[in-house]
């Protein structure tokens, strides 16, 4: 532990940088992994005309199928399996709604909550660091060690938790969007029938 105290005291700015590097680092990777998963998901909830749901809701359904054309499918073999059963169209229609989006939130949501969860404390581990090079400065407001450890307490927390926050605002977007696009789908193929 003394050797380590040592460096930290010795050499306050290349462990200050390699902390933040690291921290930076590995804030950019699970944001650029975020934005991704993002940017598929968007893909996957894009917009489709009602011609191409008629022409495509009686085939088999597919994973790759974009969302509405997903919920186009499920809800039509719902109502062709269960027509006499009893059950009502708002029935099926409800039942529809939370299938796809437990399938939607599993696929894409669920991912981009865990990569956003692991930002802060990427943060911290900066925070935590760099209150440890405060507290080895001893008093000395005008140490290297005090100056160092305040830079990297605050700016590795300030970056991973702007990434959290711009991740979080798109994923609200993102199921916003998915629950519009579910609805529009539920809306178009109650036509068929």
């Amino acid at each position: 532990m003394e050797f380590v105290l040592h460096l930290f005291r010795m050499y306050p700015d290349i462990i200050s940088t390699l902390v933040q590097g690291v921290v930076y680092i590995g804030s950019a990777v699970l944001f650029i992994n975020a934005l991704w998963i993002t940017i598929r998901a968007h893909k996957h909830i894009r917009m489709i005309n009602y011609e191409k749901m008629k022409a495509t809701v009686q085939k088999e359904s597919s994973m790759d199928d974009p969302l509405m054309i997903i919920t186009a499918k499920t809800y039509y073999s719902a109502h062709l399996e269960h027509n006499g059963n009893g059950y009502s169209k708002s029935f099926l229609a409800d039942a529809t709604f939370q299938l796809i989006e437990n399938l939607f939130h599993t696929k894409y949501v669920n991912k981009i909550t865990m990569i956003s969860n692991l930002l802060p404390p990427m943060g911290f581990i900066g925070t935590i660091f760099g209150m440890i090079m405060i507290f080895l400065a001893k008093g000395d407001p005008n140490s290297d060690l005090n100056t160092s450890g305040l830079g990297a307490a605050l700016f590795t927390t300030l970056i991973a938790l702007s990434c959290f926050v711009i991740i979080e605002v798109l994923k609200k977007n993102l199921i916003n969007l998915s629950e519009v696009r579910i609805d529009k789908a539920l809306g178009m193929t109650s036509k068929l029938f």
